[in-house]
């Protein structure tokens, strides 16, 4: 239970600290990733807090969100902007990124052997139609509405 209390600390500074980012950032496009990074923060939350269910549905809608809000900010305002390249500071986040994950996993424990799970598509599906219909619903729609407008941006070059 510490380490599930730690673990929520850790997530809600995190939190605060990329809603600054999010509300501070010049460049819409870093706003967009920083508000995509929250949804994912959010989402860990909820994940927290055992509504598993919630936090994918959560990811699902704020990465969709966050693409969309990039596609529209590049296609309006164009990427003239020049950016330069630092392959150090790229490792380097990417490397910070794997050894927490592997530390939050490896604390978790979780099990080595999970795979392969059999899954029952049918339960599944009785699951999200019994009593989440109509939390399906609006997500589907509102998924729709986001391919749609992907493909209107596109479109419009």
């Amino acid at each position: 239970m510490e380490l599930q209390l730690a673990l929520a600390a850790l997530t809600a500074v995190a939190m605060v600290i990329v809603s600054l980012l999010t509300v501070t950032l010049r460049d819409l496009v870093y706003s967009s990733i920083m508000l995509a990074t929250l949804g994912l923060l959010t989402a860990a939350m909820v994940a927290l807090l055992g509504y598993y269910i919630v936090a994918a549905f959560i990811i699902i809608v704020y990465v969709g969100a966050a693409v969309m809000f990039i596609i529209i900010s590049v296609s309006m305002l164009g990427g003239g902007g020049f950016e330069t390249r630092n392959t150090a500071r790229g490792l380097l986040a990417a490397l910070a990124t794997l050894v927490a994950l592997a530390a939050a996993l490896g604390a978790l424990g979780l099990p080595h052997t999970s795979l392969p799970v059999s899954v029952d598509p049918r339960a599944v599906g009785d699951s999200l139609t019994g009593g989440f219909l109509a939390a399906l619903l609006v997500l589907l729609v509102a998924l729709a509405a986001t391919v749609i407008e992907g493909v209107a941006v596109a479109r419009r070059g």
